[in-house]
């Protein structure tokens, strides 16, 4: 129902809820969290330009370094959410990009900040200024994580974590 409301058919939440299925599947990530997780990016990003392609390439960026880093579901889904936030204000502030992912996806402050083609320095006086949106700052994140983890989530999907969050 909740896929239904976001997508705005019936139709569309199925391919939704399949690609989720598949992606889980195939990098070892508890779907149930995992669809909560997306379905709350899918309503953060819904009429904003990150809307659709964008929605999924971000999601993809963090199950991919969630699952070679080996995540626990909740830090992936805490992860997943504090980018919610982001895209819901329209602006990263330092403390959802230092505190909230940074605490759950190691290295994720300073790959931000190469994303966006500054130094970590740079960037925080940036995020102090207000100055950095998500809409910018998200699509670029994404990739750097799809970049530097997705090659390796394949390998990685077949671990025993992984088997067991299949199990789940």
């Amino acid at each position: 129902q909740s896929f239904t409301a976001i997508t705005g058919s019936a139709n569309l939440a199925q391919q939704e809820l399949t690609f989720i299925k598949d992606k889980a599947n195939e990098l070892g990530l508890e779907f149930a969290s995992s669809a909560d997780a997306y379905k709350k990016l899918m309503a953060a990003a819904k009429d904003t330009p990150l809307e659709g392609k964008q929605t999924r390439e971000i999601f993809l960026g963090v199950a991919e370094a969630a699952t070679v880093l080996n995540l626990s579901a909740a830090e992936t889904e805490g992860a997943l959410n504090a980018i919610g936030q982001m895209i819901s204000k329209g602006n990263v502030q330092a403390e959802e990009l230092r505190g909230q992912l940074g605490e759950r996806l190691p290295g994720a402050f300073q790959l931000a900040a190469k994303a966006m083609g500054v130094t970590t320095q740079e960037l925080g006086k940036l995020l102090e200024q207000g100055q950095v949106s998500a809409e910018d700052m998200l699509p670029k994140l994404a990739k750097a994580l799809r970049d530097q983890y997705g090659k390796a989530a394949v390998e990685a999907g077949n671990s025993a974590t992984a088997g067991v969050n299949r199990f789940k």
